[in-house]
């Protein structure tokens, strides 16, 4: 199972209302818990996500999945807003924004900072890891659409560069 199936796993629970979730098949175990929002904290409302890989052979009770979402007409998270002129750059993952390397740190980039393609913009953090976001494009920072340290989802707009 590749990310983006995780991906879709994670945004079918919320969709539906699920606070947790367990699919297997003959090789693969996937369980993603959604923290209740009650218990506050950066993560709360994310799904904690664990993998586990079952041996060969061994078969674990299928559990009934329900049928995927029909196609959605609205604009995904974070893209219902047009803006006037500028290319938008977006989240790859399900995360958390972060405009700085660490806590104290300089930021990586403000309104009205010159980038150039690959200068790194931000960091999402996806389950434990923390991947920079760079610049796909040679420009001038003309919006900052993420809040430092608040999630952000998949394809969700985070900078305008023109």
């Amino acid at each position: 199972m590749d990310f983006k199936n995780i991906e879709q796993l994670m945004d079918l629970m919320r969709k539906q209302g699920f606070n947790h979730l367990k699919f297997e098949t003959k090789d693969q175990k996937i369980e993603l818990t959604m923290q209740p929002a009650s218990q506050g904290g950066m993560m709360a409302g994310m799904p904690m996500m664990g993998a586990h890989m079952m041996a060969p052979g061994m078969h674990a009770p299928a559990v009934p999945m329900p049928p995927p979402p029909a196609a959605k007409s609205e604009a995904p998270a974070g893209t219902a807003r047009t803006f006037s002129s500028g290319h938008i750059v977006k989240s790859p993952f399900v995360g958390t924004f972060y405009r700085a390397a660490s806590p104290g740190a300089d930021v990586f980039v403000d309104v009205g900072t010159r980038v150039r393609k690959g200068q790194t913009l931000c960091i999402v953090e996806a389950m434990k890891l923390m991947n920079e976001i760079e610049a796909d494009r040679d420009g001038v920072i003309r919006e900052i659409l993420g809040e430092n340290g608040q999630p952000v989802e998949y394809d969700q707009a985070l900078f305008v560069i023109e």
